[in-house]
């Protein structure tokens, strides 16, 4: 097999009003991509806008000065793709936001930045008119939040939400609720909170949810030498990823160790404490506010809260970082562990036990040029 070229393997593409995808090319480019989920007090999943910055230079100026140009425009889709051996893979999937153009004088080039979004813009920043949470069954958290995809589909027909994987609810929204011109996200939120689910944008741009239960499947596996690993100890098995770097961090701001919640639909509250944790790190106080049916179908206040507090741990790895071009001139496997799977972190120091562990894909950072092309992976353990 070839070596992976970036100028030749990697597509950057629009998509024009007759649905053909159109190459962008250009002189010379850098593309950052930064997509995925963000941590909030070191236990809440948090949708996050996904963003593509391209940044192109061209020494043609029919971009901007063309008669109907440019081609590519706000709203169109846009997507990056790779080849890493017979047929090409996409790594982002969403919108063009905006596109800006300037002649460099001194250059005498055509400076053009597009940035484009992915559907979590859409999901969480559509006005919802009208939505009525049903009773009995109909309130569970797989539910409300196919009704709310549905609602956001009804207004935004790019827009598409499902559920991945196969965990049942976890929590049922309280009964009787009526959210009047709400924006979609701050209904959103208020769900995954409750069920400490996921809500995310997968590389080829369709919404998911994960639910409490997924959460615990994707963590559940044990350390393997059969699944992809990122790893300081080198190997030449076809699922070892070389590491480039890795953010080991002992962070007490993360820590959580004293859960207060309070159920902002009927004012209950309940408090959780991990005595462990206490005694080792110290007292770690944060509050949160949720907003669910308490009694059914198991999920009380207080088992959210110990859910929570159980989790306490300051001591984590937060990120690591690799070179996607392997030594052989190939792109690397761990393209493909996208937003919310799983993916093993190996670090050795000399002197003390090797660290082992597993870790789901919370969000991914591309920087990519002709001639290189670097991957942060921010990692987590969920709850």
């Amino acid at each position: 097999m070839a070596a992976f070229n970036i100028k030749t393997d990697l597509k950057i593409q629009y998509q024009n009003v007759s649905g053909t995808w159109i190459d962008m090319l250009c002189d010379s480019y850098e593309l950052d991509i930064d997509r995925g989920i963000e941590i909030d007090t070191g236990v809440l999943a948090k949708p996050s806008v996904g963003t593509a910055t391209l940044r192109m230079m061209k020494t043609s100026l029919q971009d901007m000065l063309g008669s109907g140009y440019p081609l590519y425009k706000s709203n169109m889709p846009f997507r990056v793709q790779y080849n890493p051996s017979a047929s090409f893979v996409t790594i982002f999937t969403g919108f063009i936001q905006n596109t800006f153009m300037s002649y460099n004088m001194d250059a005498k080039k055509l400076q053009i930045t597009v940035v484009a979004n992915d559907a979590i813009k859409i999901a969480l920043g559509t006005n919802i008119g009208t939505l009525t949470i049903g009773s009995g069954t109909a309130r569970s958290y797989i539910n409300v939040m196919n009704q709310l995809g549905s609602a956001i589909t009804a207004i935004d027909s790019r827009f598409t939400l499902n559920h991945y994987l196969s965990g049942g609810s976890s929590t049922y929204q309280y009964d009787g609720d009526t959210f009047l011109n709400e924006t979609s996200g701050t209904i959103f939120e208020q769900y995954v909170d409750a069920e400490l689910g996921w809500l995310y944008c997968n590389r080829d741009g369709e919404v998911r949810y994960y639910t409490r239960a997924d959460i615990n499947t994707i963590q559940g596996d044990p350390f393997s030498s059969s699944n992809r690993t990122v790893s300081n100890v080198h190997s030449t098995d076809v699922l070892h990823v070389c590491m480039d770097a890795i953010d080991l961090q002992y962070d007490s701001d993360n820590l959580v160790n004293v859960v207060r919640v309070t159920n902002a639909a009927t004012s209950l509250k309940s408090v959780s404490t991990n005595s462990t944790s206490v005694t080792d790190y110290g007292r770690q106080l944060a509050d949160f506010t949720v907003r669910f049916n308490p009694a059914s179908p198991s999920s009380t206040l207080a088992n959210w809260a110990t859910e929570v507090v159980n989790a306490a741990n300051p001591k984590l790895i937060k990120s690591v970082s690799v070179l996607v071009i392997n030594r052989d001139g190939n792109a690397n496997g761990v393209l493909l562990n996208d937003i919310g799977s799983p993916l093993q972190v190996e670090f050795a120091s000399t002197g003390l036990p090797t660290l082992q562990q597993n870790y789901i894909v919370a969000r991914q950072h591309h920087v990519i040029t002709p001639d290189h092309w670097t991957l942060d992976l921010d990692i987590w353990k969920g709850i």
